[in-house]
């Protein structure tokens, strides 16, 4: 070839056999009717699952997760439940309704300020004492309630509770357990002092005995501070005017849901500015009564999302009034489990469109189209029953725990959630994940013919396969036919 160039001008042609391939283009590809077909192996080897089961196996084992956890509810990197893209969801069904409002010469009579969020505000220099950091709190909440007459911070507390799942996926890089004193010097990096809740909660008390010598209110709760936050708020807006000064959408959508109950202005304010909440309920309008539902349903701190369906899209869905008999479910204090379950699972074929057809056949309908068309990624495909029925009563008791303004309002052990050595941790489901004939899948590697019990397969009672080393399934006394014993088959087996 390069011969053939010398002496060349860079303007001379050449035939195309002779241009550089890449790689891809030497491999051997297919032809159908001398036509050339581009397949991954894996389309043809999903094509092979579907071509010969046509009867029921595929679909009964589809009824399975046939993974270790429900992936379209859990994370494949982590095996944590789906984080949820609250801010997103926050910001485009509810913020973006209204205008930001600017409060600067605008007095308010309370100050309600969320200390977990508070925690992460102020900058710490290492060499400092911790008395030292804690006056730099105070200084920057005394900047906060400057136009204010009350100011109140809430605490989360880390008892064990639902929330254990959502501290566990922030404590991976976090430091050792430390005690600290306020003439102590801080020489542990802030995030990863902050990411051990022990650690906050030594750093809370201390925070807690600052503030109140300063007049600040202080309330420390025993878990999650979102709804005491709430109930603050509303409390002290009976009587005047409320700024909440946090991030986080949960208090948001519950100030949204609650404020009918108040008389006086109240505020939320982000660092993207400030909002008027009894605004953003007039514009949400009749699509409110949907909102504490769907938040809790498609994903929050303790409901996974569910992936490939985003927030703002579902809510847009329910909100159309298909699923409002399945919805006042989730809203009703005094509803029952079963009912709860049957509500979420119809809600589920509602959401992967498929409405009164059973999860275990919309799994097995969409597995046989991806498979037909390419890669099957198990996430895509709906949870099982058993894994919807889960999520919906972890769905159903953050929604009450909204509703009551009260974490924990009903046991979590009865909700989908588990106490285990690290807090409470979700169930994914209580179904096997594949069908039994899976889980004992055995093959042997015999050099006799299979016929006692030292042969694995023969002692699990199933038959040898092709997967076996020596027999292959063919050739042994312990496979699906008389192997090599009749002349039909010996001449097969030459």
């Amino acid at each position: 070839m390069q011969i053939k160039l010398d002496g060349q001008s860079v303007t001379s042609t050449m035939e195309v056999k002779s241009k550089v391939q890449a790689l891809s283009s030497l491999r051997k590809i297919p032809k159908i009717n001398e036509k050339k077909i581009h397949l991954d192996s894996l389309k043809l080897f999903n094509r092979l699952i579907i071509f010969p089961q046509r009867d029921m196996t595929v679909e009964k084992s589809l009824a399975y997760e046939l993974t270790p956890f429900p992936l379209s509810l859990f994370s494949n990197k982590d095996q944590q439940m789906n984080k949820a893209n609250k801010a997103g969801f926050s910001k485009t069904s509810l913020k973006e309704l209204t205008d930001p409002l600017d409060l600067t010469n605008q007095s308010c009579s309370t100050l309600v300020v969320d200390g977990g969020w508070l925690l992460y505000m102020v900058k710490w220099e290492q060499g400092q004492t911790w008395q030292e950091i804690a006056n730099s709190y105070l200084s920057y909440v005394q900047c906060l309630g400057r136009r204010s007459q009350k100011t109140i911070v809430v605490f989360d507390g880390y008892s064990r509770s639902p929330k254990d799942h959502d501290h566990i996926r922030r404590t991976k890089k976090s430091c050792c357990d430390l005690q600290i004193r306020p003439d102590m010097i801080h020489w542990t990096p802030r995030a990863k002092f902050l990411d051990n809740t022990n650690n906050k909660s030594e750093l809370i008390h201390l925070l807690s005995s600052t503030f109140r010598k300063h007049n600040i209110t202080v309330e420390q709760c025993d878990n999650d501070a979102d709804t005491s936050i709430v109930r603050e708020a509303l409390a002290t807006a009976t009587d005047d005017s409320v700024e909440v000064r946090a991030e986080d959408a949960d208090v948001l959508v519950m100030l949204v849901h609650h404020i009918p109950s108040t008389n006086h202005p109240l505020f939320f304010t982000t660092s993207k500015g400030s909002y008027d909440v009894r605004r953003i309920r007039e514009a949400l309008s009749e699509r409110e009564r949907c909102l504490l539902f769907c938040h809790a349903f498609t994903g929050c701190d303790t409901v996974s999302a569910i992936a490939g369906h985003g927030k703002t899209t579902l809510f847009d869905r329910f909100c159309a009034g298909d699923i409002d008999e399945h919805m006042d479910i989730f809203l009703d204090t005094q509803a029952t489990k079963d009912a709860v379950i049957q509500a979420g699972t119809t809600i589920f074929q509602y959401i992967y469109h498929a409405p009164g057809t059973a999860l275990g056949e919309i799994r097995h309908n969409m597995f046989s189209r991806k498979a037909a068309a390419g890669l099957i990624k198990p996430e895509t495909l709906p949870p099982t029953e058993g894994a919807a029925a889960q999520h919906s009563l972890r769905a159903y008791l953050q929604t009450q725990d909204w509703i009551l303004l009260q974490s924990m309002s009903l046991n979590p052990s009865d909700y989908g959630w588990t106490l285990g050595v690290h807090g409470y941790e979700p169930v994914p489901t209580l179904d096997p994940m594949a069908p039994e004939e899976l889980l004992q899948f055995t093959s042997c590697n015999c050099n006799g013919d299979c016929s006692n019990r030292r042969c694995s397969c023969k002692r699990n009672g199933v038959k040898c396969i092709s997967a076996c080393g020596v027999c292959k399934g063919i050739s042994c006394k312990n496979c699906g036919h008389d192997g090599g014993e009749s002349g039909e088959d010996s001449e097969i087996d030459s």
